[in-house]
């Protein structure tokens, strides 16, 4: 049985606190083959929503469709997720328009204890249905498609992590292992701009041997705007045809105004006081410091004495040209290839001729 580990289920507790409001926004691709012929579209849309007694839940509705080779195809999902990225309701459907049309759509619903997963497939006149239970306490961290999309905003907007590893459904609605990875920051041209955008792969690995993992890579901007998507292998890719704007979120309260008063704290006893202890605080506080380490006084006077020697015309080039051997990043660490090595020194002839 696949399971989530242990530190991404942790980073994901620790995304609960994220402003509901920073993810709320539409993202519209198109979708185009190698030679840039559009061929169809690609669209997000997330907003708030109540389900039942819950509050505060995310309403999820992506659709996605394409015409390759005269053939319809697409999958559309609506879905309704918890801020907690939990996901309470999910329709996943995915079609193609042959002369006998193929339909598949996967219902989710949680239950008390249980997800539901209800599979109704249909292929011409042909009609199957089946049912899947899954116990809630065997699938932590599972990360359906809606809320997929969410997680990918708030990983780009948070900080995420080299590699997550999570739960999902693969393509027969088993439980599987569902892999993101970082892949780093890239530029992306729109429209004679280079945007900058940050990369995700998410993985979702069948549970069937021998079958090759689903991989997509998406690549998103600052706020986490969808830039580009595409599967992996696929000869189709989604690309954003208008640059975007950095959100700007209404506030909730207006700004309190506060009036200024004016404070002549020299005159005030108690705060004078005050302002004496902490100065003198801070004063031996740095002088401590100072004293532990005599290499600051030491590494100021030389550059001091340098600066007044070669008397440069713009003081902070030549400041970052100084320090930049004691920077571990950019230093060409061969100049202290003798630091740590140990002079020999040569032994005294003591042979009396």
């Amino acid at each position: 049985m696949p399971s989530a580990e242990n530190s991404s289920l942790e980073y994901l507790r620790s995304l609960v606190s994220y402003d509901i409001n920073s993810i709320l926004y539409d993202d519209t691709l198109v979708c185009s083959l190698p030679n840039n012929t559009a061929v169809g579209s690609f669209e997000v849309k997330i907003s708030k929503t109540n389900y039942g007694d819950l509050h505060d839940c995310i309403q999820v509705v992506a659709n996605s469709q394409a015409t390759i080779d005269n053939v319809l195809c697409g999958t559309t999902v609506r879905a309704v997720v918890t801020r907690e990225l939990v996901t309470v309701q999910q329709e996943h459907t995915e079609y193609v328009k042959l002369p006998n049309p193929i339909t598949r759509i996967v219902d989710f619903i949680s239950e008390s204890t249980d997800y539901v997963i209800t599979i109704n497939n249909e292929e011409g006149k042909k009609k199957t249905t089946e049912t899947k239970r899954i116990p809630k306490n065997q699938a932590h961290g599972l990360i359906l498609e809606g809320a997929n999309l969410i997680l990918q905003r708030l990983m780009v907007q948070r900080n995420m992590p080299e590699k997550v590893t999570l739960l999902s459904l693969d393509s027969s609605s088993e439980l599987c292992l569902n892999v993101y990875t970082s892949l780093g920051p890239q530029q992306i041209h729109i429209n004679g701009k280079d945007i900058e955008a940050w990369g995700i792969q998410r993985q979702i690995f069948e549970t069937k041997s021998n079958v090759l993992p689903v991989a997509w890579q998406s690549y998103l901007n600052i706020d986490g705007r969808l830039i580009s998507r595409y599967q992996v292998g696929s000869p189709i890719k989604m690309k954003t045809q208008t640059l975007p704007t950095a959100e700007e979120f209404d506030e909730y309260l207006p700004k309190p105004e506060i009036p200024k008063r004016n404070l002549k704290w020299e005159d005030d006893l108690e705060l004078r006081s005050k302002f004496l202890d902490r100065r003198e605080e801070l004063i031996d506080d740095y002088k401590s410091y100072i004293y532990h380490h005599p290499d600051i006084t030491a590494l100021v006077s030389d550059f001091l004495q340098s600066v007044l020697i070669m008397k440069p015309e713009n003081v902070i080039d030549y400041a970052t040209e100084f320090f930049a051997p004691f920077n571990s990043q950019t230093a060409d660490r061969s100049l202290f290839r003798f630091a740590d090595e140990k002079i020999p020194v040569p032994k005294p002839n003591l042979s009396l001729q």
